[in-house]
């Protein structure tokens, strides 16, 4: 019976043990995959915010039906990664950053025939910048929820990006240039193909080359 006794008093001892312990905690999220989470809630805030707002500012109907397209598809995707980030016990911000505040800014005080290229230009620099940051954490992030959470937004975010190209096209704003940081349209136009400067050169090369020809049958 002493045996019995000491051998239950050490197994209660030990699940008190295991009670006070707590559940095993999973791994802290790398740098990367809290930097991804956080700038990719962000992104899907400020692209529900200027949704919404183009439901209601646009005078274009295919760039109000892209506003949508973007609450809910970002909506869906933010849901999706505030679940991972409730996981991880990562904090994420309320609010978009402020780059993308002054974009909102900017959106606002747009006139009407100003509004939907300047919609469209905004939407495709952070649709680049939304890629970017989810294709670093497929690469260089640990935790494997939050890689699934930037593998599963990809397409929906290419697709957006497809979508305001070919808005553009169909509105007759002209083909981008290069967004950078400013996100603005530019005319192609505005930069002369390598190809011409390339035929120009050659011409100039011949022309020269003929010219010391007939310049030395003179002689």
């Amino acid at each position: 019976m002493k045996i019995r006794t000491a051998g239950a008093v050490a197994a209660t001892a030990a699940a008190a043990l295991l009670i006070a312990a707590g559940p095993a905690h999973a791994a802290a999220p790398s740098e990367q995959d809290t930097t991804f989470l956080k700038a990719a809630h962000q992104s899907n805030l400020a692209e529900i915010a200027t949704g919404k707002q183009a439901q209601q500012k646009a005078s274009s109907q295919q760039v109000k039906d892209l506003g949508a397209r973007f609450v809910t598809d970002h909506t869906r995707l933010d849901e999706a990664l505030r679940q991972v980030a409730t996981s991880l016990d990562v904090e994420l911000p309320n609010a978009p950053n402020a780059e993308q505040r002054a974009a909102a800014a900017r959106l606002d005080a747009a006139s009407a025939d100003q509004y939907d290229a300047l919609w469209l230009s905004i939407q495709m620099d952070q649709h680049m910048k939304a890629m970017a940051n989810g294709q670093k954490e497929i690469a260089e992030g640990s935790d494997a929820a939050a890689k699934k959470a930037a593998q599963d937004a990809a397409p929906v975010i290419k697709s957006h990006h497809d979508l305001i190209e070919t808005a553009g096209r169909d509105l007759g704003i002209p083909d981008l240039v290069d967004t950078g940081s400013a996100g603005l349209f530019g005319t192609s136009s505005s930069r002369t193909p390598a190809f011409v400067l390339l035929g120009i050169g050659v011409f100039l090369f011949l022309v020269g080359g003929v010219s010391v020809v007939r310049s030395r049958a003179r002689r």
